[in-house]
């Protein structure tokens, strides 16, 4: 659609609105790539997985064990992405959303993930991981039990 508008003198995109987490990624694939050429900005949404990226898995909320999608994360590569997030939040002594958006806007075709939060204590830490780098290693050791999957999330 890029080179239709280009190519026509037609306004080109300038943004995408993706599904993108350290549960889901996809767009790294083919979209990510396309995006850079055209120099057009990623906005993912859901950089916490629905929430499941928030809190271990013993302690997940209602949602995490009604919601469809959530029930989806269990493929053997996403608990153990939870498990390291949790442990790298130990580590650091932060919230396991700061892990997991700090690894979003470490990814150099994110331009701002889009948030959401259920209270205003969540909606703070997660503005505070703006403040939080990762290291090369600990954005390796999140990225590394990661296992493709079926492609969703889009209409």
């Amino acid at each position: 659609m890029q080179n239709y508008a280009l190519t026509n003198k037609l306004t080109p995109f300038i943004s995408m609105q993706n599904y993108h987490s350290l549960i889901y990624r996809e767009e790294e694939r083919e979209m990510f790539p396309t995006t850079k050429l055209f120099g057009v900005g990623c906005i993912p949404y859901s950089p916490l997985a629905r929430g499941f990226l928030t809190r271990p898995l013993s302690e997940q909320s209602l949602r995490g064990t009604t919601d469809g999608v959530i029930k989806a994360f269990r493929a053997p590569g996403d608990l153990e992405i939870l498990n390291r997030v949790e442990e790298i939040a130990k580590k650091k002594g932060i919230a396991m959303a700061q892990v997991a958006i700090a690894w979003s806007l470490a990814c150099p075709s994110v331009t701002a993930p889009i948030v959401g939060s259920t209270n205003l204590e969540n909606l703070k830490q997660i503005i505070d991981a703006v403040h939080i780098t990762l290291t090369e290693d600990e954005i390796k050791y999140l990225e590394e039990p990661y296992t493709p999957r079926q492609v969703f999330g889009h209409v």
